[in-house]
């Protein structure tokens, strides 16, 4: 009996693991076409693809905002839990280096997207994704101190994860860039 039991788990398993399989190998070709025109399309089809909003875009406009708002909510955390920390070491003396460079660059990363989505509806769309491209542009040239030299030894694990929250944003944002420029491509 216990047998059986074992291969009716294994059987569950491997049907699940095909299942899962199948699911990501399904996105839509609305998904796949402009992801394969990014640095990362693997990354890029696997996030858009476990957004239904996203599974439901005819347009890479639509894709482009989903995939902006996963960044933003990256950036949300970190900056929530940077604030935090920076609040309890407060009259502690100076805030370590990471700390402070990933709270400065979080805190850049996320003004330019709150001005991206709060742009009014009347705003010029163009000029709104002109107005992110050309903040991108300059802030992928030249990685901040966060991205390039944190985390160091000497951080404790909530920098850390701060840290590792700003390194997923900033690779999400090579895909985001791509999705932009495509749009600006195709509205010139």
């Amino acid at each position: 009996m216990a047998a059986v039991g074992l291969l009716v788990l294994v059987g569950l398993q491997v049907v699940g693991g095909w299942v899962a399989a199948q699911e990501a190998g399904d996105a839509p070709a609305s998904i796949v076409g402009p992801c394969s025109r990014t640095g990362d399309k693997k990354a890029c089809v696997e996030l858009l693809s476990g957004i239904p909003e996203a599974r439901k875009a005819t347009t890479v406009g639509p894709l482009a905002e989903l995939y902006l708002r996963a960044i933003a909510n990256q950036t949300t955390e970190a900056k929530a839990m940077a604030t935090k920390l920076l609040a309890t070491m407060k009259g502690k003396g100076v805030p370590p280096v990471c700390l402070e460079q990933c709270t400065s660059s979080i805190d850049t990363l996320s003004n330019a997207l709150a001005a991206f989505f709060s742009a009014s509806a009347d705003a010029d769309v163009n000029k709104k994704y002109r107005d992110l491209d050309g903040f991108l542009m300059g802030f992928l040239k030249q990685p901040p101190i966060c991205m390039s030299a944190c985390p160091i030894r000497s951080c404790d694990m909530e920098e850390v994860t701060i840290a590792d929250k700003f390194h997923q944003a900033w690779k999400m944002l090579g895909v985001a860039h791509g999705l932009i420029t495509l749009i600006l491509s195709t509205k010139s």
